[in-house]
């Protein structure tokens, strides 16, 4: 089964490369959705909001066949906001949500607040900090992707959850070592959904997907979906 994967803010399809390539077939393939303003779609206009973003970035989703949809961090919000836009078109929904290293949807994080208003130098240390700096790149090369980052966070302190629920299965996962998220606001996304929600813990800090696709499948493979 086809395993659709959202970007957190500042990230992009090619966030994904090591996750995918690594990913065990036996529980699915990853395919990364690419959103405007970075990648492949780097000459496009950023999104101006969360629905904004997901209206055109929604024809990567399959129509007929079944799918899992996920999301990091921001991408989270995209990939629950995709859902209510598919209950509300009438559109095939995914088997299972997968959401990771983000609270429930009405929280924002302090890190996020500290940081939206940063200079870029103040900006890059915090980001290098928290592991959130793509590998090789200096500052002085950073100004597109610190552009793509603002612009990102922009969307998700503006982004409000109305209160409609989802009626597919969440699966929640979290970092043992990430300061953004904590079990209570985790928990709170069982709030979110008329169906079942299931919870994994896994080991790293904010962005602890990344390198550990085994794990990751593990966690799915334990709710015996596929």
């Amino acid at each position: 089964m086809k395993i659709y994967s959202y970007p957190h803010a500042g990230g992009s399809a090619a966030s994904y490369t090591y996750f995918k390539n690594n990913f065990p077939l036996n529980i699915g393939e990853i395919v990364p959705i690419e959103i405007p303003g970075r990648g492949k779609r780097s000459k496009e206009q950023f999104s101006i909001d969360i629905t904004d973003c997901i209206s055109k970035s929604i024809s990567q989703l399959p129509v007929h066949e079944e799918f899992i949809l996920h999301g990091h961090c921001m991408g989270a919000l995209l990939a629950f906001e995709t859902v209510k836009y598919l209950t509300l078109n009438n559109k095939k929904l995914p088997k299972l949500l997968i959401i990771s290293g983000r609270n429930a949807p009405k929280y924002q994080t302090d890190w996020g607040k500290k940081v939206a208003n940063l200079e870029d130098k103040e900006l890059y240390a915090e980001l290098k900090t928290v592991g959130g700096i793509p590998k090789g790149l200096s500052f002085s090369m950073a100004q597109q992707f610190l552009e793509i980052i603002r612009n990102d966070q922009r969307i998700v302190h503006a982004y409000k959850p109305d209160d409609r629920k989802i009626s597919i299965p969440i699966l929640v996962l979290s970092g043992d070592n990430d300061f953004m998220t904590n079990e209570s606001s985790l928990l709170e996304w069982k709030e979110y959904t008329t169906n079942t929600v299931n919870f994994g813990v896994m080991s790293g800090e904010h962005y602890f997907i990344y390198n550990q696709p085994f794990e990751f499948a593990e966690e799915i493979s334990k709710l015996e979906l596929v």
